[in-house]
């Protein structure tokens, strides 16, 4: 019963009582409606078919595990033709095989495609034309006398569709019936035509979605391993940094050491004269500076330098104790230090470590120059911000070190030193949020520029 059966038969009723047993004129009226209940009636068919033809769509399409989906194809084929038995094919096409991974109604040994069986004939010749095959006496049927599966299993009736996808032919759904009372027609070969389809596209995705899947977890196989690689790395690397630290240390720490020994034992020989033991004495004396020098080099790098301690500190006053602390040592190897103070006001730093960050490069000035060579140290404001220049006339900066000058253990043709003072500069200004350059000419000296905010 259709939705427009009712008002067929009220239009019947209707048209017998205005004919009024007039017979020719009311046969071919009832003619007319007995065609027109034929067609309301294929019509409500095809919604039906539609209608499960949608759900078998959106079923398969919602399935991600390709031999779930595979098996759902073959059952909803052959619910949606009323078929009896049924296969699903899947091509091979570079070993030039066929796969059969879903049977229904079939012994493992009839659908294995090493076997010509199950009407392996019909397949191959849809695979081949990716053209439908549908017959409806299959034991008559000139096209399938060679097939000894028809003749064997008493095949009725066979329909054979290839699944295409675009321009792929990814396999093929085979159904078949041994009643005589369920012959299979066009309206059932369109639908598994048209379920065929669907289910080569859905067979497709489910492909690239297993294959996503394979490809994500070797990525995240690769990359655990990377990252094992990388942890490797960074051990290797830390032991080295480890190792040349060491090296440094020792060979750095060994000259001021010997230096005291030797002048140590000196200074026990009996009638040395006093000018020579305060000679000696003075010169141990530097060796412990230059040891506690870089002993606390390497303390403020292990440390990370520690908090910041930040004050108001007039800036002139300061730069003048630092410039009277370190003038002694100008005049003694015969260089001169200018000061050029254009801005002498408050600055909030941490005294100590500015002061150390300061006396770093000022030493390095000194181990660069020769005689007769100056460094001079200058201020400027601007705006919020203080420049400290410190300007030397030593060889510069060498082009093979001036890309890594503030990274650790980067030295250059110096007789001591940790390599960690402009590590440590760099630090302790960047800290303070302040700025750190250097401008260099070879041959023509060189000059740090410090700047940092007022507050």
């Amino acid at each position: 019963m259709t939705t427009l059966q009712p008002q067929i038969d009220a239009l019947e009723a209707a048209i017998t009582q205005m004919a009024d047993g007039k017979t020719n004129l009311l046969d071919p009226l009832l003619n007319m409606l007995d065609a027109l209940r034929e067609d309301a009636a294929a019509l409500a068919r095809r919604a039906e078919e539609l209608a499960s033809l949608y759900e078998v769509g959106q079923e398969i399409v919602s399935i991600r595990k390709l031999d779930q989906m595979l098996e759902s194809i073959l059952d909803r084929a052959l619910v949606l033709v009323d078929a009896e038995r049924g296969f699903l094919v899947l091509c091979d096409w570079e070993r030039d095989a066929l796969n059969v991974p879903v049977a229904r109604q079939f012994s493992q040994g009839e659908v294995d495609s090493a076997h010509i069986e199950l009407s392996h004939d019909i397949v191959r010749r849809v695979l081949a034309s990716r053209e439908p095959v549908m017959t409806t006496n299959a034991q008559e049927d000139p096209r399938f006398q060679t097939s000894h599966s028809i003749i064997a299993y008493q095949i009725r009736s066979v329909l054979a569709v290839p699944m295409l996808a675009k321009e792929n032919c990814i396999g093929a759904i085979y159904v078949d019936t041994r009643l005589s009372s369920r012959l299979f027609g066009k309206d059932d070969l369109a639908l598994l035509v048209a379920m065929a389809n669907q289910a080569a596209v859905a067979i497709q995705l489910a492909r690239l979605y297993e294959d996503l899947q394979t490809r994500n977890r070797e990525l995240q196989e690769a990359i655990h391993e990377l990252q094992e690689t990388q942890d490797e790395l960074i051990r290797a690397e830390r032991l080295t940094v480890i190792g040349r630290m060491a090296s440094s240390i020792v060979h750095d720490l060994k000259n001021p050491m010997t230096t005291i020994k030797g002048y140590a034992s000196l200074l026990g020989k009996e009638g040395l004269p006093p000018e020579m033991r305060q000679k000696f004495s003075d010169i141990i004396t530097r060796s412990v500076d230059s040891f506690v020098e870089m002993t606390q080099e390497i303390l403020d790098y292990a440390q990370g330098g520690g908090p910041l301690q930040p004050a108001p500190v007039p800036l002139g006053t300061f730069l003048h104790d630092l410039c009277d602390f370190v003038e002694p040592g100008f005049k003694e190897h015969e260089l001169t230090l200018s000061r050029e103070f254009a801005y002498m006001g408050p600055l909030t730093i941490d005294e100590t470590k500015i002061r150390r960050a300061l006396y770093n490069i000022i030493s390095n000035a000194v181990d660069a120059m020769h005689p007769g060579g100056s460094l001079t140290v200058s201020t400027l404001r601007t705006g919020n911000r203080v420049e400290i220049r410190l300007a030397d006339t030593g060889p510069g900066i060498p082009e093979a070190i001036r890309d890594s000058l503030f990274e650790p253990f980067v030295t250059y043709g110096k007789a001591r030193g940790t390599g960690l003072g402009l590590a440590i500069v760099h630090k302790t200004v960047r800290d303070h949020g302040g700025t750190i350059s250097v401008d260099s000419v070879a041959g023509q000296g060189a000059t740090f520029i410090v700047q940092l905010p007022l507050g």
